[in-house]
C-alpha cells in the first residue's frame, strides 16, 4: 500500500508526495475510505504531523490512498479507532484479540471522585470498551496521564 499525499493542504491535484507504507499503519477502512497514521511523515510534508490521524479515499490504482486531510474526532469514533493515552493495549480474549466498541473520555464522564473512593482518575484519563466476536465477553480498560 502506498499513500499519495498533496505537498500543500487542499491542492489534490498535486504536485504530491509518495510514501510507502512503511512509514504509515491502515487503522480502519470503510468503502473507499480509510484512516491512517504516520509515523514517519515524509520531510516533504509539513502541513501534519507524525502520529495524526488522517483521512484518506482509495484510488482507482490498487493498493493506493490519498491523503484528504486530518481525521476529525466524530471520524474516529465512526472508523472505532481507539485514541489512547499510553499507547496501545487491546485485550485479548479466545485465544484473539478483541473488537474494539468505542471510548469513552473523562470530560464525558463524572470526574469527581465519589465520598468513599480511596483512589481516582486524576487529570486526563480515556475508558476504552471492547468485545470478543466468539463469545460476547466484554472489557474496558482504562488509561491516564
Amino acid at each position: 500500500m502506498k499513500a499519495l499525499i498533496p505537498t500543500l493542504p487542499h491542492q489534490f491535484g498535486g504536485p504530491f508526495v509518495t510514501a510507502d507504507q512503511s512509514r504509515f499503519e491502515i487503522l480502519a477502512t470503510r468503502e473507499r475510505t480509510v484512516i491512517i497514521c504516520f509515523h514517519s511523515v515524509p520531510q516533504e510534508i509539513n502541513w501534519f504531523m507524525n502520529f495524526e490521524f488522517m483521512f484518506c479515499q482509495t484510488q482507482h490504482d490498487p493498493g493506493m490512498v490519498k491523503v484528504i486531510r486530518t481525521a476529525t474526532p466524530e471520524e474516529l469514533r465512526q472508523f472505532r479507532v481507539p485514541v489512547w493515552i499510553q499507547g496501545e493495549d487491546v485485550p485479548q480474549c479466545c485465544g484473539r484479540p478483541m473488537h474494539f466498541v468505542g471510548q469513552i473520555d473523562d470530560y464525558h464522564i463524572c470526574t469527581e471522585r465519589p465520598p468513599d473512593a480511596k483512589l481516582w482518575w486524576h487529570d486526563v484519563a480515556c475508558f476504552y470498551v471492547f468485545t470478543c466476536d466468539q463469545c460476547l465477553e466484554c472489557k474496558a480498560l482504562g488509561q491516564q496521564f
